[in-house]
């Protein structure tokens, strides 16, 4: 869909990874975990471009809520284009939250690691954020989930 086809009070937001097109479609609003804090963008939004940090992605549709796990990329914000390129997107149900903590573990012990290096910290720090916004996220779909019941 051409940006001139899109409603002046709607974006376009399309998420890709090295593996997929993980998401496109017609949105009224999305947060992004930018580098420096969350990120709100609405239709009509300033050109920017923004490191991502690895978290949690919400996004509107009317009155529907989505969200999704990132890891590490960045995103291009036109007036009514929200471009993210990320190494990997995770819907909340895709998630297996025991992995999820088994890999914040390694992260952890990784990063706390007396012989690990400066590079090594780096990773672990990306993927204990990651780790914590998988675990976040699932346990915001089991509580939505019990709430419905």
């Amino acid at each position: 869909m051409a940006n001139s086809e899109v409603q002046q009070n709607k974006m376009i937001l399309k998420v890709v990874s090295p593996y997929e097109v993980f998401y496109e479609g017609e949105v009224d609003r999305v947060v992004i975990p930018a580098s420096d804090g969350q990120f709100g963008i609405l239709p009509g939004h300033s050109p920017y471009v923004v490191a991502l940090m690895p978290g949690i992605t919400r996004f509107d549709i009317g009155e529907e809520k989505k969200s999704f796990v990132i890891s590490e990329g960045y995103a291009e914000v036109a007036r009514h284009t929200v471009l993210i390129v990320c190494n990997a997107a995770e819907w909340p149900e895709s998630i297996d939250t025991e992995r999820a903590e088994q890999a914040l573990e390694r992260a952890t012990k990784r990063y706390n690691s007396v012989t690990s290096t400066e590079e090594q910290r780096f990773y672990a720090k990306h993927a204990i954020l990651r780790a914590k916004a998988r675990i976040q996220i699932a346990a915001e779909r089991n509580n939505c989930k019990s709430d419905r019941k």
